[in-house]
Order: structure tokens, then sequence, then C-alpha cells
């Protein structure tokens, strides 16, 4: 398999983008460490669709849901917060 693990957490960030930016999924993910069930399906999609399977599939999901997780937090870092006054 030459797919990356950094492509296929790509790959899953593109695809969820625009349902994290109709909710605070993002917000969830930074606040639990751990991707949503949605989030979850998405990733297992994209590394099935990779062609991984069997225990190569199982460690690649929770190598791309980690490196995800890693993404969104330092999108979520980087993103101005809005102030009370």
């Amino acid at each position: 398999m030459s797919t990356t693990v950094r492509a296929l957490a790509d790959q899953v960030i593109e695809a969820r983008q625009n349902a994290w930016g109709k909710s605070d999924h993002a917000t969830a993910i930074v606040q639990t460490e751990q991707l949503g069930l949605e989030d979850m399906k998405v990733v297992r999609r994209v590394v099935t669709e990779a062609g991984y399977e069997g225990e190569e599939l199982e460690e690649m999901v929770k190598q791309v849901s980690a490196l995800v997780v890693g993404t969104v937090e330092g999108l979520e870092d980087n993103m101005p917060t809005a102030s009370a006054g």
C-alpha cells in the first residue's frame, strides 16, 4: 500500500469539513480528543477504499484517527477566539 497515513487523514478531513462547519464537531473532537461516530465511519471507509484489510486496516484506522484528531486540534488552536468585550 502506498497511501500514507497523512494522505488518508487529509481525505477524511476534506470529507468531513462541511459537516464540522455546520456544527461543533471540531470542538467536540478537541474536548474529547477522539472522533465521533460519523467521523469514524468516514475514517474506516477511506482506509478500506485505500485497500487496507484485516489487521492492517485496524492499525491504519487507529493511525489515521489519531492524525485527524491532532490536525483538528491544531486547526482549533489557530482559530481566533471571539471576545466577550
